[in-house]
Order: C-alpha cells, then structure tokens, then sequence
C-alpha cells in the first residue's frame, strides 16, 4: 500500500456532485442505487450551539472541502433566537430564521450545503452548563448521537465544554463528545437501533476548540486555495462576514492583516498520530507520518490514575482497516520517564485486511514519576506489506496517566469545576481536568475561609502539614497540620486575609494562581487553583431616597468604587480614562436598591432605537447586576438591569433587563425601576432605582448580596441605527469572560447596612 504523505488534490465537492449525477442519469435504475447513509456521510463533523460558533474551523473546512476534496457538515443545537440582532429589530424565532439562513450562506462559500439545527431554545445569554441543561433537558444527547450514527464523520470537532465560556456551548461540546464516547455503543439510546435501524459508530478522533494543551494543533489559514484563488483566511473572512446579525461583517478586511492558525486540541484519537500533528484527518483519512490511513490504534488504561509502584494494566487494540495484508505486525509501548512496562513490545504477527488484535502491557509509576500530573503513554506499531516487496509501516499514538500521590490535597472546586469533572471522568476525557485549575474566590479586606481535601489513599494513618505559595496581598492563618485516616478523606479550612496590595495597578479585582502544597513524611502534592480577588463595599441604607434625575449630588456622599481601563474584560483596553472609564456610588432603602455612576466617555455614541432596547453590548451602555442571595449559580435568580444612557431619539437613558429569566424593557419586566442620564463635558452621569420586588428574592439589612458594575463602550460616532459597535468593557470585577455579568460567585460582595 502507497503512503500517502500529502492529501491528494481533488475537484471540489459541489463539481464532483453534479459530474456523478450527470453519470448516473445515463446509467439504468438498476445499477445506480445510492443508500441514505450515501447521501449523508462525511468526513468531518463540527457540532456547535449557535449559528456562526463555527467560526473557528472556517479555514480549515474551506482547505479540507475545496482543495482537498472530503466532506463535512456542522450540527447546530439553536437558531440563536436569544442573540442580539446588529441589521435590525427582529428577535426570538424570527431572528432564529435569519441566523440559520446566514449560516447557511456562509458554510455555502465553503463547501457545506447542508448544515443541520437542532431546534434547541437559545433563552438568554449564561455561562452555566447546569442551567443550560435544565432549559434543554436530557435527550437532545441523542439527537446528537443520531447525526453521528447517521452521518458517520471520522472526525468530530466541538467547542470547550468546560467553565470559561457559554453555557450553552459548554452543554453542545459535551453532547459532541458524549457521541464520540458512546455512538459505538449499541446500548446507549437504543431506539435508534430498534426503531430507526442505525447502526453503532465509532468516530475515531475528537478535538476541541483552540485551548493552550499539549496537544494543540495549528492549522495555518496564511497558505493559498487553488480552488479560490485566494488564501484560507480571505475566505474565512468572506464567509464570516456572512453573520451580519452578529456584527461580523464590521470586522471582515480584505486582505486579511494578520491571518491566524484555528487551533484545535486533540482530546482523543482512535487512529495513530503525529507529533505535533499537521492534519485534523490524519490518521483516519489522511496519513499519519508512515503509517496510512485504515489503520486503527487505540490504547486504553484501566484508569487514568496509577498508584506508585503498582502495576497498571494497559489494553491495546490494532485494526487493519485497509485493503491490504499485513506482516509482521508488532507494538512497543513507550512509557514516560520515572515508568517501567512490561513487556515493552508484543509481536502480533500478520494480519488480513478486516482482523483485529489486542494486547496487554503493565506499567507502573516508580519513585521518580511525576505525582498528580498528566503523563504520556505512548504506543508505537511496524508492520510490513506485500506491497513493494515488504514495504514497511509504521506509527503511533498516546494516552495519559496520572501517578496518584499517597496523600494528596486540592482546593475544593466549585459546583461548575466539579461539574465538568465529574462529566471528564465519565467520558474517559480526565487529562483534560489539568487545564481547569478550580475557582477560589475570595473577598479584598477580610479574612475568607478556603476549605483544602485531603485524600488519604493508603492503608494506613498519615500525618502531615499544609504550605501555600506566597501571593502578595495573601496572608494565610489557622492550623495547617492535618492526621487522615486510611482511605478517607478530610476537609481542613484555611483562613487566607486578602489586602489591597494584591491589585495590580488600576485594578480593582485580580485573578492570579495560588498553590497548595501538603507534606508527609514520605509523600508531597501539590495543586494550584486561580485565586479571584474581589472588592467589598457597605451600602448605606438611606433614610430618605435619591432624586433620580442624573443628578449625582444627592448620591456622592455614598461608598461605592470606580473602573479604570485596566478594568478590561472585553475586547481592547480604552486609550486613556478619557476614552472610558467610570466611579459610582451604591445605596438602598426597602423599596430599591439605588446606583449613581459618572462615565467618562469622549465620544459618546446614541445609535439604539428607543423601541430597540435589548443586549447592551452593543453600545455605550451601564449595567447594573444584582444578585439578592449572594450565592447564586446562575443567572435565573439574578436581576440584571441595563440601561443606555441615550437613544436615537435624545439624551434620554432608557432602561431593560437582559441575560436574566425575565428580560426585556424595564416598564415590563421591573415596574417602578427608574433611569436618568445626563450629558456632561467629558461623558455622562446615570442613575437608576432597582425595586426589589423586581428581585427574585428580597434580601435584608444586614444581608450580603452579589453586585456588578459593568461599563459598555464604543465609539464609532456614525454608526447606522442598531449595529453593534462595541469596542470595550470594564468592570467592577472584571474577569475575561469568567467575570462578566453571567457568573454571579464572581460578583463582588455588597453588605447591605443593617
């Protein structure tokens, strides 16, 4: 069998198509019959949540699809209705219908003629996986595994499924890789099989979106499309300006000034790969350095983690998939440094196309292994072939282990960490954990309580004490020894004071890493976990209210904070304070909770219709978030009020809620809530009454609650009525993403004055 070391150049997919229907209207009925499963197979498959979340893998279909001949399509879980809409005021289904038919037009450009949705509702913007799944229920996992099944793709590719992004791709990347994990398995959803006659299938690799990982791979969009005459991040922009609801199109140049690589990581894989690997389907459908594609590898340990000096059993399955014998088929196992294997190589023999072998190794993590961290097992095949008078093959593939520590302490994570955890481990997915460090937030001016685990996986009492890293701003007290039984596991709570002297410049929050280290007389482990600093304030309760007129007089006398450029969690930091930036001022009463913000702003931009007040995002823009528990998991028991401080029609602020479960203009959806603005030489002054009957719950003196301040702006002085212009956005506490107004436990901390 010939290698084929480059994908071989073939006519793009559409031509061939019309070539083999021209062909087939010339055969007799008889001898042309193209199968369902035919019709609908392909090569690559993206699952995503919305229309146009396939934005990072454009170029890469455009090269795979028009120059290289596979085929793929994309599996959306909405229509998107619960985005914004920068081209005009549809919303709901009918935005639905024009984001579906974007998508469509822009994976039109590149190859893809049928993408598929799942119906899916898109509620409001969240970053919460649980909340996701409680609005989307359990079974469209199976509509997932049934485009799998039917279409059968080599190759799944999907978004990150952890915390840090949406929730609603989060739920979509797990339902992709549940499909690649359980497709194969005639027992999960089985009524595909008993009433719709699918059969099981394996895919052979999955990737997720671009995450910094070992097993990242670039795909460069800088080269040329023969088929386009123009290079692949020309015709990523070109299709991608096709999701104009979104806003795409403003950013779309031609030429490209800077055309990235899409990044992908390589989760897992059926079939041998490279190192680095170069090629999404090599290995399935492309070769894999010299070993040719048809030839499965797949090497599975009896569980992630290996205790010290045990040995850990390892299964190797090797498939000859291809058309030709093979001779002389033997696997070496490659284990990591500080690991033994026995035996380091198994020789199975021949193999004819279609048969299978698999073997068992043992490894075992020595004294000098590397504790608590993922570690590279790999495994390695040569093989001969008739073909060419014993022409040889050959190539390899890995998986990860872990050496456990006899004891080991972690940072308890929070209930979205251990979420996706849990959801790791079931998926045989586990090395993945390493890149989500748990989540520790804790307030600036007192002390904060953290709880460490303590694991004890011997047979026997251990003793030990805990040290942390130093972290400035960071002191930390209590009892730092701990005793543990065998088999048990304890929790022993720190007490880490937090001063301001941890704000970087201008900040007025801070995320930075914090390690945990726990020390036996034999033993140590270590974990890290990001430390989220947030500021605190006491808001005053007021005897008598504010005016609210934009007039902060009445206001100023209260606490409050400011936000400064270094306050960044979206897009580009503001040229200078002048450009953006904010102070405010926080009351209440038993009626309303009471804010009063003063933006500097240069170029104030009033652009939103005030018929049109919906996803702040877009403009210039104040939100005001609350949460009355002060432990929320979401933002189902939140209130986020909104507000742009002018619309088309006048300086005249106008307010709403928006990304909570009751969104839309605040006559409706907050009644007695109350906006005013006022124009000043450098900006604008806002004020707003939040009523807490509004609130889904109603807190009490003395109550500590969960309170954001978020500034929204841009710039562009001429922009047409509704697009989305945004070009900044700071924050009280502002975190990329993890910060922003959809992760309440990030919210900084607000004691309402008893």
């Amino acid at each position: 069998m010939a290698v084929m070391d480059t994908p071989v150049r073939t006519l793009p997919r559409t031509w061939l198509l019309s070539i083999l229907s021209l062909v087939a209207l010339t055969l007799a009925p008889s001898s042309f019959a193209q199968t369902g499963l035919d019709l609908l197979d392909v090569d690559l498959m993206f699952i995503g949540a919305h229309p146009d979340d396939d934005t990072g893998i454009l170029a890469t279909f455009a090269r795979y699809i028009l120059d290289e001949g596979f085929s793929a399509t994309v599996v959306t879980a909405t229509g998107g209705d619960g985005g914004g809409n920068a081209i005009g005021p549809e919303a709901g289904r009918s935005l639905a219908l024009i984001r579906k038919e974007e998508e469509r037009r822009a994976l039109a450009l590149i190859g893809i003629d049928a993408p598929s949705f799942l119906g899916l509702p898109d509620f409001y913007f969240t970053l919460s996986a649980e909340e996701t799944e409680k609005k989307w229920g359990a079974s469209f996992v199976c509509d997932v595994v049934r485009h799998v099944r039917l279409q059968r793709p080599e190759v799944i590719v999907t978004m990150w499924p952890g915390p840090g992004t949406h929730g609603q791709h989060q739920m979509a990347a797990r339902a992709a890789t549940i499909a690649f994990d359980k497709a194969s398995d005639p027992k999960f959803c089985p009524e595909h099989l008993a009433d719709e006659n699918l059969a099981p299938f394996q895919p052979q690799k999955l990737y997720y979106g671009g995450r910094e990982s070992p097993t990242l791979v670039d795909i460069p969009t800088d080269t040329f499309s023969r088929a386009r005459s123009m290079r692949y991040a020309e015709i990523k922009a070109l299709s991608a300006a096709q999701y104009r609801s979104q806003g795409f199109d403003r950013f779309a140049r031609i030429p490209v000034e800077e055309a990235r690589p899409e990044r992908f990581m390589l989760v897992r894989s059926h079939v041998p790969v490279t190192e680095p690997e170069t090629h999404l389907l090599g290995g399935s459908l492309v070769a894999s350095g010299g070993s040719p594609p048809g030839i499965r590898l797949a090497i599975e340990p009896s569980s992630f983690e290996a205790s010290v000096g045990i040995p850990h059993e390892v299964s190797v399955t090797f498939v000859n998939d291809t058309a030709t014998p093979l001779r002389a088929v033997a696997l070496d196992i490659h284990p990591a440094e500080g690991w033994t294997a026995e035996p380091v190589a198994r020789v199975v023999g021949a193999l004819d196309p279609g048969e299978e072998a698999t073997v068992q190794f043992q490894v075992t993590a020595g004294a000098q292994a590397a504790i608590d961290a993922n570690t590279r097992l790999s495994v390695s095949y040569r093989a001969t072939s008739p073909e060419g008078e014993g022409h040889g093959i050959g190539g390899s593939n890995f998986t990860w282990l872990s050496a456990k520590a006899p004891v080991r302490a972690r940072f308890r994570p929070l209930f979205d960490v251990a979420d996706y955890r849990a959801f790791a481990r079931s998926t045989d997915t586990e090395w993945v954990i390493e890149t989500l460090p748990a989540r520790v937030p804790v307030v600036i001016g007192r002390s904060n309580t953290v709880a460490i685990e303590i694991d004890n996986r011997t047979a026997r009492r251990r003793q030990g004490s805990l040290s942390f890293s130093d972290v400035s701003g960071v002191t930390v007290q209590g009892d730092l020894a701990f005793s543990v039984e065998a088999g048990e596991t304890i929790t022993v709570p720190v007490e880490l004071v937090v001063d301001r002297s941890i704000l970087p410049d201008g900040r007025q929050s801070a995320l930075t890493p914090i390690e945990v280290r726990a020390v036996t007389e034999d033993s140590s482990s270590v974990d890290v976990a990001d430390l989220y600093a947030l500021p605190f304030i006491v808001a005053r309760k007021l005897d008598a209210p504010p005016v609210i007129d934009g007039d902060l007089t009445d206001m100023e006398p209260y606490d409050g904070g400011e936000m400064t450029p270094a306050d960044l969690w979206w897009r580009r930091p503001p040229d200078d304070p002048m450009d953006a930036s904010a102070s405010f001022h926080l009351a209440y009463d038993e009626e309303f909770f009471y804010a009063g913000v003063r933006v500097r702003d240069s170029a104030v931009v009033c652009n939103i219709a005030p018929d049109d007040v919906r996803a702040q995002l877009r403009s210039d823009a104040i939100g005001i978030t609350i949460d009355p528990t002060g432990s929320s998991r979401d933002t189902s028991t939140v209130i986020q009020a909104a507000a742009f401080p002018c619309t088309t029609a006048g300086f005249t602020a106008r307010g709403f809620r928006d990304a909570d479960q009751n969104q839309g203009p605040m006559e409706v959806t907050a009644k007695g809530m109350e906006v005013a603005s006022t124009r000043t030489d450098d900006g604008y002054t806002f004020e707003a009454r939040i009523p807490w009957s509004a609130t889904p719950t109603v807190p009490k003196p003395g109550d500590e609650i969960g309170v954001n301040v978020i500034l929204y702006d841009g710039d562009e002085q001429d922009a047409r009525a509704g697009a989305n212009i945004s070009e900044s956005g700071l924050g009280w506490a502002s975190f990329q993403w993890g910060g922003k107004q959809a992760l309440p436990y990030l919210w900084p901390r607000v004691i309402l004055e008893p």
